[in-house]
């Protein structure tokens, strides 16, 4: 999935998470934080309507949300009278019974008696249920028994009326045509901090016309407002949380890849030739394509300074073999050339012996045509390393070809030449030869008289193995490097087993060289 469609679909998520909460929060918590706001609001206007009336005795400067519902009851330590105090009233009662004047001086003792505070917190439960009993047992059969116009009534009421302009103020009106015939006539009027509704409804039976009238509360925004105002604080809180945590969860899930992928070519550019391991990764979006893009990379990097590498050590080994063959080629010509010069020196001044020309003559000529030998060599060599013939050759048959043309030297020291088993391998034909004479020719001339020489062929290997010498074991590390020999008689030569050694790397083979018991064994290994 890629970077996009990850961000896409969690904008998605967190929008939705978003909105759950929010329907969440109105649906669940909105109301009960709307009672219990309502609720201790009626608490404290309770409070401050009970406070402010007892400092006056009166509800005139009280502010009351619902004026027509609120009124104070006082009741005297002493005395018959009960006075009921309200926005629009107030009332003296008067008891004429003697029944429940006794009740009222009972209830008096049972509060005056109690232990109390200012909140009554005291009071206790079963003086209450005292009182209920009394109004169960004595009250409610007093009053039942009594008609409430009637002038022996056990309390005579006093009512005092007052006049409270503006309280109540009209809002609007409207009437509503229903279905069946039935209207509807709907007003607003306001007094205090609340707004009232009134419904009429008015309809016509087949006998009879029919009125219902229905007062409500109006919802007022005062009463919402603080709730949602208040709540604003949990709301950002809980919104930035929440994006708090959405946003780790998918920083985590593109950062932390960058972070490893960041990791991982600091390791590949801190490793020789780039050797980092495959960057380990499942995600399919555009980051898990660069980790594999960039390991892929690394791997061609690696492949082509490798190659480099193989080529500048060719490169190395060809200079170093051209610096050796022209010191080489330089060391020998120099004899050739000062004992021709020799010569020729003499036969033009006739000194000596050298006036017979038709004796040194051919001297000369031989010493030129050594010199040829060794260029042709030199040209030889550089020809055959860039231009290598490959062909299936029977290492037995070209090992039967040399042993036959070193017949002569090794009849004349008594030698025992032996061959055994046979193979076939892909190779220059020429170059192999070149190979296998030096091994050959180094047996033949430091094996001593009368010993054995022993010649062991197979598919992986040819092994020359030659008794009764051994090389000295200093020069044995160095035995493949030019100008070592273990003949101090041969100064300037020791070519022979570098050239050997070149022409089996130019082949893809290698060349041993160790001592054994009594001998001196060297392989050179056909590896493919």
């Amino acid at each position: 999935m890629g970077l996009r469609k990850k961000t896409f679909l969690y904008s998605i998520a967190l929008s939705v998470i978003m909105t759950a909460f929010v329907i969440g929060y109105f649906v669940l918590m909105l109301p009960s934080l709307y009672v219990d706001y309502v609720m201790n609001s009626n608490l404290e206007s309770a409070w401050d309507i009970q406070k402010r009336y007892m400092e006056n005795k009166s509800y005139d400067n009280i502010t009351i949300k619902n004026p027509s519902s609120a009124f104070s009851l006082e009741v005297p330590d002493e005395g018959s009278e009960i006075y009921v105090a309200g926005k629009f009233f107030r009332a003296e009662l008067t008891i004429r019974d003697d029944r429940l004047q006794t009740i009222l001086d009972d209830i008096r003792n049972i509060l005056n008696n109690t232990e109390q505070s200012d909140d009554l917190q005291y009071i206790e439960v079963s003086e209450f249920e005292e009182l209920a009993a009394l109004w169960k047992d004595e009250l409610q059969d007093i009053f039942a028994k009594q008609s409430l116009i009637a002038k022996d009534y056990p309390i005579e009421v006093k009512v005092e009326g007052k006049e409270e302009s503006g309280i109540y103020k009209g809002e609007y009106y409207k009437f509503h045509s229903m279905s069946d015939g039935i209207i509807v006539y709907e007003a607003g009027v306001s007094g205090g901090n609340y707004s009232y509704t009134t419904y009429f409804a008015f309809a016509r039976t087949d006998d009879s016309f029919v009125v219902t009238i229905l007062p409500t509360m109006t919802p007022q925004m005062e009463e919402i407002s603080p709730i949602v105002m208040g709540s604003i604080p949990m709301i950002i809180s809980v919104t930035f949380l929440v994006v708090l945590v959405a946003s780790r969860f998918f920083s985590g899930k593109i950062v932390n890849p960058i972070i490893r992928l960041a990791g991982y070519a600091e390791n590949a550019r801190l490793t020789e030739r780039f050797e980092a391991d495959e960057f380990d990764s499942d995600s399919k979006d555009e980051i898990g394509a660069l980790g594999r893009n960039l390991h892929e990379l690394y791997g061609k990097l690696r492949d082509n300074y490798e190659e480099l590498e193989n080529k500048n050590r060719i490169l190395e080994e060809e200079n170093e073999r051209q610096e050796v063959f022209l010191k080489a080629s330089s060391h020998q010509l120099k004899t050739p050339i000062a004992a021709a010069l020799l010569l020729v020196e003499g036969m033009i001044n006739e000194v000596g012996k050298y006036k017979n020309t038709h004796e040194y003559l051919p001297e000369v000529k031989k010493q030129l045509l050594s010199m040829r030998k060794i260029v042709e060599d030199i040209l030889y060599l550089n020809f055959r390393a860039e231009n290598l013939i490959q062909e299936d050759v029977s290492v037995e048959m070209l090992a039967e070809e040399l042993v036959k043309s070193y017949s002569v030297q090794t009849e004349n020291k008594q030698l025992n030449v032996t061959i055994e088993g046979h193979g076939i391998v892909t190779a220059d034909r020429e170059m192999l030869k070149k190979v296998v004479d030096n091994m050959f020719s180094n047996a033949v001339q430091y094996t001593p008289e009368q010993q054995e020489i022993k010649i062991e062929i197979s598919d992986r290997e040819l092994c020359i193995t030659n008794y009764g010498v051994t090389i000295d074991e200093e020069l044995l590390p160095n035995i493949f490097e030019p100008f070592v020999s273990g003949d101090g008689s041969r100064k300037g030569k020791g070519l022979g087993l570098y050239v050997a050694s070149y022409y089996s790397r130019l082949m893809r083979y290698r060349l041993e060289i160790e001592n054994i018991n009594n001998g001196v064994r060297a392989k050179l290994l056909f590896l493919y």
